[in-house]
């Protein structure tokens, strides 16, 4: 039981204290996710437009269910932090634990940087308390700051990240020419088959993209074949070598989205691949050009 409980996500921060922070809003809610997935009840909250400490408290009152007497100011804090470790409000014994999570927490810093610290030191230590009742308490907040501790004793540590954040949007099109490079294994007869079994894959892949050229098979050089089979720590098959295949792509959509999607559209058993590099050729560069004197079927009629 306990082997699998350490592999789990909350006992990745569990183990190291009751306070982290993260670095940006994604990995934030990231760590809300993975840690209601597994019953925590989540406070979320947006400290990004406090313009006092007393928007903080208001804040925290809100989403904790706070007593109307609640005092607003650290001492009270304290005092009704410690009620909610031992599931008075704020919190819920049939869940697995209780998270505070608040985003833009930086905001609070630029104000009041004491108050800031404070108030983490305040959530550890009744989060320790909270531990005598079997309550697992975190509190995660979005900050920059590498200076926020120690509370409760313990440095604030960047926390867990088991999600990465996606790749921004990268545009391309009609004047770009996009190039995939896929490395395999070959023989020289299955260079010409891997080639035919590719074209109805590309053909289907890219209709809605736009137009596309294989340039062919090639043999990598020995000094890229030599790399490969180092990284491999084993030989290439045998009666292969190590084979590049480029494609040229002219078209519109997204470099990101269309090098995930190929990966996926070509990872099948009778297709299977050492590694895939992509780039763009972006329009009016002298690249493209070279690029497209290579990719011919790509040139616009007359050029």
């Amino acid at each position: 039981m306990f082997v699998d409980q350490r592999q789990q996500f909350d006992w990745s921060l569990l183990q190291n204290g009751q306070v982290f922070r993260y670095d940006n809003g994604f990995e934030l809610d990231s760590a809300c996710v993975r840690l209601g997935d597994l019953g925590y009840l989540v406070h979320r909250i947006d400290g990004s437009r406090w313009t006092s400490a007393d928007d903080m408290h208001t804040a925290f009152a809100a989403a904790m269910s706070f007593p109307s007497y609640y005092g607003r100011n650290l001492d009270a804090l304290s005092d009704v932090l410690s009620d909610v470790a031992a599931y008075s409000y704020g919190s819920d014994p049939v869940t697995t634990g209780t998270v505070l999570a608040i985003a833009g927490y930086d905001t609070l810093v630029q104000i009041d940087r004491r108050t800031a610290r404070l108030v983490l030191d305040c959530f550890a230590r009744q989060a320790r308390l909270a531990g005598l009742y079997a309550h697992p308490m975190l509190c995660l907040v979005e900050s920059s700051g590498t200076d926020l501790g120690p509370v409760g004793g313990l440095d604030v540590y960047r926390g867990s990240v088991w999600d990465v954040a996606p790749d921004p949007p990268d545009p391309f099109g009609d004047t770009d020419i996009v190039e995939f490079m896929i490395q395999i294994y070959l023989s020289d007869a299955g260079a010409a088959e891997y080639v035919a079994a590719l074209r109805p894959v590309l053909a289907d892949f890219l209709a809605d993209v736009g137009r596309w050229q294989i340039l062919g098979v090639s043999s990598a050089s020995e000094s890229t074949a030599q790399a490969r089979a180092q990284f491999r720590g084993e030989p290439p098959p045998a009666g292969t070598r190590l084979m590049e295949v480029f494609i040229g792509v002219r078209g519109a959509g997204d470099f990101t989205v269309l090098g995930d999607g190929l990966v996926h559209a070509i990872h099948r058993p009778d297709m299977r691949f050492e590694q895939m590099a992509s780039q763009v050729f972006r329009g009016g560069s002298e690249a493209r050009d070279e690029a497209l004197s290579r990719y011919s079927e790509l040139r616009d009629f007359g050029t």
